[in-house]
């Protein structure tokens, strides 16, 4: 297991966008929401090679406009 659970569910997030959403776009969202992290970062996050704080989680989640408990895996839907 990788060093986070969420970083699986934001690729599949960025894949179900029409069209499919680039890191740049998801990062614009994060500065826009107060999370400054680098393209690098998000990469290391989605790859589960980063550990992502509760703050981080939170405003993931308020970026992507979904359920903190989808990017959890507890629940199956997106909102």
């Amino acid at each position: 297991m990788g060093k986070n659970i969420i970083g699986r569910k934001i690729r599949i997030y960025r894949a179900m966008q029409n069209p499919p959403m680039h890191q740049s776009d998801l990062l614009a969202k994060l500065h826009l929401g107060g999370l400054q992290i680098s393209q690098s970062t998000l990469s290391k996050i989605e790859n589960e090679e980063r550990i992502v704080s509760d703050s981080e989680l939170i405003t993931i989640a308020k970026a992507m406009n979904v359920d903190i408990l989808w990017l959890l895996g507890e629940k199956e839907t997106l909102v």
